[in-house]
């Protein structure tokens, strides 16, 4: 999977998240106790962008209806649990200091 910038690590908030949109993906990227998590950006509810969502304890809440997905693992910790967790996706710091999300090539890959 092709790395995507999300710009410098000393700029990334740590009360939300930024938004990064690659090869059809909209991927939200939050600094959570000084590492890095990427999730998909739509709630799975009713699609609330999760990178303006508030992170909690090393969750997210969405900012639409209050869903809650724990940033490691996506799953929900609060909200229905009809659906599967959120997708996550590996990110790092680069040797520049810059953070770098893998997302896949295209949708669906």
């Amino acid at each position: 999977m092709p790395l995507v910038d999300a710009g410098l690590l000393r700029d990334m908030p740590t009360d939300r998240g930024r938004l990064v949109r690659a090869h059809g993906y909209a991927v939200a990227v939050f600094v959570v106790n000084g590492e890095l998590r990427a999730v998909d950006d739509r709630c799975l509810h009713t699609g609330g962008p999760l990178a303006d969502g508030w992170v909690v304890d090393g969750c997210v809440v969405c900012p639409w209806h209050g869903w809650v997905y724990d940033l490691a693992t996506g799953e929900r910790v609060v909200g229905a649990r009809t659906t599967g967790p959120l997708r996550t996706y590996p990110v790092a710091v680069d040797e520049d200091g810059r953070v770098k999300v893998e997302i896949p090539d295209e949708v669906g890959g």
